[in-house]
């Protein structure tokens, strides 16, 4: 078998974080397009509607995301096939104010206004452990 396509991997990422977050007494809807950021909307346990793109590992980008009340949903890339692998649900602005803190003086967040990881650092991880769902 060779390697999953990246509609797979969506595929599959939207299956693992629909079942968990039901289980854990959000609701899902899939909105028909993927409109203004909108992948998902989730009804919080406590009845909150939250518009919600999710990625395949952690990301911001303040030119399609900024300022618009929108949650960023990505797991944790290192265990794509591991059971149980943690998930994040964060802020989009929250999380890429904590990256220009620590990382603003780079090219890409200058250039871009955004970024992406292929993993999470010691020091991104202790900021997303409140975020985990």
């Amino acid at each position: 078998m060779g390697k999953l396509t990246a509609n797979e991997i969506e595929a599959a990422n939207r299956a693992e974080i629909t079942a968990r977050l039901i289980r854990l007494h959000y609701r899902v809807y899939r909105p028909e397009a993927d409109c203004g950021g909108e992948y998902l909307v989730l009804r919080t346990p406590e009845g909150e509607l939250l518009a919600v793109q999710q990625k395949g590992r952690p990301a911001v980008d303040w030119n399609k995301y900024g300022n618009i009340n929108i949650w960023m949903l990505f797991p944790d890339p290192k265990g794509e096939l591991a059971p149980g692998r943690k998930w994040f649900l964060v802020p989009h602005d929250e999380l890429y104010k904590w990256w220009v803190n620590k990382h603003g003086h780079t090219s890409s967040m200058q250039d871009k206004q955004g970024w992406s990881v292929k993993g999470i650092s010691e020091e991104l991880a202790g900021f997303l452990e409140k975020f985990a769902v």
